[in-house]
């Protein structure tokens, strides 16, 4: 009858870790807003969990998706930081 709606495990710490590793890797100051949370894979054949990270960097707003679970990110899955252009909202929902 009464289900919780948060995430199925304490993540709190994993939520944290990446975004530490974003930061470091992208040079972000702790006044800039990073967002990471941890979501269902719904596309067929792709992985169940996924990490999704949204921030910004002066102004400009970046998305990455990492496919795999929060959990298992370290920074190898990164994308290099001269990628980072490549990283930039353009507003498109189906990015991957």
């Amino acid at each position: 009858m009464f289900r919780r709606l948060g995430p199925e495990n304490n993540i709190l710490e994993d939520i944290n870790r990446v975004e530490r590793l974003i930061r470091q890797r992208f040079g972000l100051p702790d006044s800039e807003i990073t967002l990471v949370s941890e979501d269902p894979g719904l596309k067929p054949g792709f992985p169940p969990k996924e990490t999704n990270v949204v921030f910004w960097k002066e102004e400009t707003r970046y998305r990455l998706k990492i496919f795999s679970p929060i959990a298992k990110v370290s920074s190898d899955d990164l994308p290099l930081t001269w990628l980072l252009p490549a990283l930039e909202d353009n507003g498109d929902l189906d990015c991957c």
